[in-house]
């Protein structure tokens, strides 16, 4: 599209190609029917835009995405770290730790863990804004969702530490012998 200024300047021939229609409410299936009907008459087509999404729901559902896997890797590594540490748990056990005490622990890696992977995931969502806007970084950063930043900033670490919380605590089925590997 060109303004007419720019038509006349190098004068150019105009031609109708098409119609944009906005509807007050979401048009019915008779309507776009009735739409497309008429259009054929004409040799013409109709088109409609439904069921899109648009870039706030695209950006939820993408914090949700990452939300989700971010849980995902945390749930392993925090299986790992205290599969790597049953040794540990189970000289807490046997000095006398109550399940608190090794609760508290696993909680407080999960939420380490969780706060250090929103930290390096932003860091890299803003490195790559900064990559790919380049010169345009008020059009790249200035409608930041901070909902979304907020949830992942302080929403994970905090899931991950209730997880962590839930899911730890019990006593070593074994305390008195050495594991077989």
């Amino acid at each position: 599209m060109i303004t007419e200024y720019a038509v006349s300047k190098y004068q150019l021939q105009t031609q109708l190609a098409g119609w944009l229609i906005q509807a007050p409410a979401p048009l019915t299936a008779a309507q776009i029917n009735a739409a497309r009907q008429f259009a054929l008459t004409f040799g013409a087509t109709a088109e409609t835009e439904s069921g899109s999404l648009g870039p706030g729901e695209i950006a939820n559902g993408a914090t949700a995405l990452g939300i989700v896997i971010a849980l995902g890797v945390l749930a392993m590594s925090v299986g790992l770290i205290r599969s790597e540490t049953s040794q540990d748990l189970r000289t807490l056990t046997a000095t006398g730790a109550s399940s608190t005490t090794r609760r508290m622990i696993t909680a407080a890696t999960a939420a380490a863990l969780g706060l250090l992977g929103a930290i390096l995931g932003m860091a890299g969502a803003v490195i790559a804004g900064l990559a790919w806007a380049r010169s345009s970084l008020s059009v790249m950063f200035g409608d930041v969702p901070l909902t979304d930043v907020l949830i992942l900033l302080l929403g994970l670490p905090l899931i991950t530490a209730v997880a962590g919380w839930l899911l730890a605590g019990r006593e070593p089925k074994v305390i008195a012998r050495q594991p077989l590997d």
